[in-house]
């Protein structure tokens, strides 16, 4: 398996180039007093973070008391699917156990078993954003007409859902909602990052052109910086209603809305403070690195407290 990336990314790596100079960015730790250098392969990520485990009853359980929210069958068939997905080795492994095979033959389907378990969460992010390159190269050309198809504007959709529940933030907020159904976090959340990423995208989709891409042009001389959970929700977390916040480079960010009244206009020069205050949110939203283009900025940044800038 010497194959199989180890270092998992929940930041998309090629997102994260709008930030380099000579292929490097400047990332912020809460664990670290100063910035530093380096190459987005070895920022926003950890080791098989998407790596699917075999559930226990209640884990299943669990999973399905979730997936069960849903109004739509055909919600509750797609969500089943990301279950069945990630339970494919397992079962295929079970039966591979009454099989007479013989022992050399049985250790390749192991090792095969196994990658697929390590990597297939993974994989399936990657596919999405694949999807999705084409789409931010246009956004960071201010160009939003993709909108008006309804394959891509879906395939944004998807994409944007899915970075926004991908991440470590979005996983520590879920591990410290009380359930009663007991369920081990680190088996069901790959899992549940997947549905959740469903549930938004289909919400969304259903108000189609309702919601409008608004472009933020940066006109000061403060950078907008992103961090590890890139998209955020303005509205707040916790909030079913969402309005996406999404910085695409550092004089450039979008917000993903269906709020007329607030953004009557598609393109917005804003200056200063309001880049200031779109900071300051992905900070606080950030689970522990920030990254930009101006090292003293992220250092001066890092230093407010963070339950204190709203």
């Amino acid at each position: 398996m010497s194959d199989i990336t180890i270092n998992q990314h929940y930041v998309w790596q090629h997102y994260l180039r709008a930030w380099t100079n000579s292929k490097k960015l400047w990332c912020k730790r809460v664990d670290n007093p100063e910035p530093f250098n380096t190459s987005p392969r070895n920022i926003g990520a950890q080791r098989f973070f998407y790596e699917f485990q075999q559930l226990s009853w209640g884990d299943i359980t669990y999973l399905k008391a979730l997936i069960s929210r849903a109004s739509s069958p055909r919600l509750r068939e797609l969500n089943q699917g990301w279950i069945d997905s990630a339970q494919m080795s397992f079962e295929v492994r079970r039966k591979l156990n009454s099989i007479d095979i013989k022992p050399q033959h049985r250790e390749e389907l192991e090792k095969d078993l196994r990658k697929i378990e390590k990597t297939l969460g993974e994989s399936l992010h990657g596919a999405t954003e694949e999807l999705a390159i084409p789409i931010l190269a246009k956004l960071r050309e201010e160009d939003a007409a993709f909108y008006q198809n309804v394959e891509t504007r879906n395939d944004f959709i998807n994409f944007i859902s899915h970075q926004y529940f991908r991440t470590a933030k979005m996983r520590n907020i879920i591990t410290a909602i009380r359930n009663p159904l007991p369920h081990d976090i680190a088996r069901t959340w790959p899992i549940e990052a997947f549905i959740y990423a469903t549930n938004l995208a289909s919400s969304l989709v259903g108000e189609g052109r309702k919601r409008r891409i608004i472009f933020l042009r940066n006109a000061s001389a403060v950078p907008f910086i992103t961090g590890d959970q890139p998209v955020i929700n303005l509205l707040g977390a916790n909030e079913e209603e969402v309005d996406l916040y999404y910085p695409l480079k550092s004089d450039l960010a979008i917000i993903f809305t269906a709020n007329q009244l607030s953004f009557p206009s598609d393109h917005i020069d804003i200056g200063a403070i309001e880049v200031e205050s779109y900071n300051h949110r992905i900070y606080a939203m950030s689970d522990s690195q920030i990254y930009g283009d101006d090292p003293a900025y992220l250092k001066v940044l890092a230093k407010l407290p963070k339950e204190n800038l709203f």
